[in-house]
């Protein structure tokens, strides 16, 4: 994981952020240096449960809360993005607020 070690803000309330970050992270990013959003692990407080199914558990679902969805199963199409460090794994996911209808922000 990167740091932020400079920022500033310009005229229009825009900022600019100055980061720091390993090789690997820019490896990561495969060249692609554009619609790229930040997040800080610190900010990851709402809590989530994994169900376990099949022979032994070995299949694994994320569940999303109750309070973000309606009872209907259908999100419409999700991708997602797995990232490791020496201590934690993350995984985030994008649904597409327009086709999803289901997903509320009751949670924010």
């Amino acid at each position: 994981m990167g740091k932020i070690i400079h920022s500033k803000i310009l005229p229009d309330n825009k900022f600019i952020y100055k980061l720091l970050i390993e090789p690997e992270e820019l490896a990561n990013l495969k060249g692609n240096l554009r619609n790229i959003y930040l997040f800080c692990a610190d900010l990851c407080n709402k809590n989530a449960e994994i169900n376990q199914r099949g022979n032994k558990g070995v299949t694994k679902y994320f569940k999303i809360p109750l309070s973000i969805r309606s009872r209907k199963k259908y999100y419409g199409t999700l991708s997602y993005q797995k990232i490791e460090t020496d201590t934690k794994v993350f995984y985030v996911y994008i649904v597409d607020k327009n086709n999803s209808g289901q997903l509320n922000n009751k949670d924010k």
